[in-house]
């Protein structure tokens, strides 16, 4: 399921002999993947061909900023995947308006970017770009895991594991990108005093011996954290609608779209339904085939030799339940010099029937591992800030901002000349310059401490950020505000030429200090 990155374009194309022109129509919807949309469409564009001077007559489709539309991130202390559900259809048509071809597929959007020069590369389970983390003593930090490739996120202090935890494929678009600490990734508090307000404590008091505890011990530490995850390259399998002969062939069993709204098709009788040939299937390559899969019956699922003697690569067998599963399997194709397909056969006789959702295959790496080394900072002096930002994947990111912070309010407003004469005399307690529309907006600059230049990258997603708040503990708890960056330029700092690297950033509190919503 390849990632929509909707702050950069992204492309939809499709091309045939002899068409006039192309429809697409887009689904955006959260919730459940699975989730019923009523097959009312967000948006539906249409388009004429373009005749090139060689190849078939092509339509192309750039829909990020259509989706977009629908992302809106949010942060109010709870940390949370906000991504939504992305479905396309797209057809193309001849000048007749008969249907020549079409192609469907659904997949997750985040609101998230790529550079210039980036190329291709696989997802990947860390949802942040650095690999080195700088958290304050004392004080929870999160790194944002994207779960679509069944990622584990073990930490480690001292060579010892202290907490582990592992995620699967989730069908809510909430639940795509999780913030795991060794917290596991439900709690919301940040420090020990946050704790214990949240807990249902009306105040929290320091006393010498707490402090003593925090000076000698630390809660939470941990020197490296291990995420590793499936690594998959590309989708291979480009249409799943089912009915579609151009992609997919069935044998024995009726293909027909299920009864409901999503884009999934029913299997019934007894045989299979296979894929055409898949490209970029190589020899001895490792391969993972999956997809959802409900009903009344059993089936198996496998990748199978097209042509020769129809070898059975690997395979699994299920039985199927009313509720919507998903199954997946790897294993390698053999060196027979023939192309592959992925094949879903419904077993156990002619009754009942098989809901099949998003078939897909991808070409495995096995598991990677990617380690994220920590480092743990105590601050005495000052009081260090936290600024969470959304990065460059669409996640939530924690910046600590460790040394001096100085606070500003710059006041703008309008003024006028009162007439304070009263027949031939004056109050002289009233004012002749009166002030009107008077407006404050509060600002902080902050200072990041040392850190390693690994954190320019960092920096430079924070200043490309869209939304970026600040949270302050006060005697009530967590209070989170928003806030825009307000330094606009950077020259980035390396040790080889700066020796230690530092930054101080500008923010200015993205509201006023008198309360003017109306």
């Amino acid at each position: 399921m390849a990632i929509i990155n909707t702050r950069s374009p992204h492309f939809e194309s499709i091309d045939y002999t002899g068409m006039s022109y192309g429809l697409l129509r887009i689904f955006i919807w959260t919730g459940s993947e699975l989730d019923d949309v009523a097959g009312v469409a967000n948006y539906t564009l249409r388009k004429q061909a373009t005749v090139p001077t060689t190849g078939n007559p092509r339509v192309t489709f750039e829909i990020s900023e259509l989706i977009r539309d629908y992302l809106d991130t949010e942060f109010d202390g709870n940390y949370s995947g906000q991504g939504v559900w992305f479905r396309y259809t797209i057809i193309a048509y001849d000048s007749s308006d008969q249907i020549l071809l079409s192609r469907d597929y659904t997949t997750i959007a985040f609101d998230s970017y790529s550079y210039f020069e980036d190329t291709y590369s696989n997802e990947q389970a860390p949802m942040i770009s650095n690999k080195k983390l700088f958290v304050l003593d004392d004080n929870t930090f999160r790194v944002p895991i994207y779960t679509g490739l069944n990622p584990t996120a073990v930490f480690i202090k001292d060579n010892e594991v202290i907490a582990s935890q592992t995620f699967y494929k989730d069908e809510e678009s909430s639940n795509q990108i999780k913030y795991v600490s060794i917290y596991g990734d439900n709690e919301n508090w940040d420090t020990f005093k946050e704790r214990v307000l949240q807990d249902g404590a009306t105040s929290y008091e320091p006393n010498v011996c707490l402090q003593a505890y925090f000076n000698n011990f630390s809660i939470g530490g941990v020197d490296e954290i291990r995420l590793s995850y499936n690594d998959v390259g590309s989708e291979l399998i480009t249409n799943t609608d089912l009915t579609n002969s151009n992609y997919w062939v069935a044998s024995g069993v009726t293909i027909i779209p299920a009864p409901v709204a999503l884009s999934s098709y029913r299997m019934s009788g007894v045989g299979f339904v296979g894929s055409t040939a898949i490209s970029n299937v190589t020899d001895g390559d490792e391969f993972t085939v999956s997809c959802w899969l409900k009903g009344v019956s059993a089936c198996v699922i496998k990748l199978q030799e097209l042509g020769g003697d129809s070898t059975d690569y690997f395979e699994r067998a299920v039985t199927l339940t009313s509720d919507w599963t998903y199954y997946q399997i790897s294993g390698t194709k053999e060196a027979d010099g023939n192309p592959a397909r992925m094949v879903i056969s419904k077993t156990g006789g002619s009754s009942g029937y098989v809901d099949i959702y998003q078939p897909s295959v991808t070409q495995s790496y096995g598991v990677k591992t990617d380690v994220i080394n920590v480092e743990t900072l105590q601050e005495c002096k000052y009081e260090p800030k936290k600024v969470t930002f959304v990065n460059k994947f669409g996640a939530l990111q924690d910046m600590y901002f460790f040394k001096k912070s100085v606070e500003k309010m710059n006041v703008k407003k309008e003024s006028y000349k009162s007439n304070i004469l009263n027949v031939s005399t004056y109050n002289r307690s009233n004012h002749v310059y009166r002030d009107f529309n008077v407006v404050g907006k509060e600002s902080i600059t902050l200072s990041s401490g040392f850190l390693s230049e690994e954190y320019n990258e960092v920096f430079k997603q924070m200043m490309l950020s869209e939304k970026v708040w600040i949270t302050n503990i006060t005697d009530k708890g967590e209070q989170v505000l928003p806030i825009n960056v307000k330094t606009s330029n950077i020259t980035y700092k390396t040790s080889l030429n700066d020796k230690l690297v530092e930054y101080t950033f500008d923010f200015d509190n993205s509201f006023n200090v008198i309360n003017d919503i109306r």
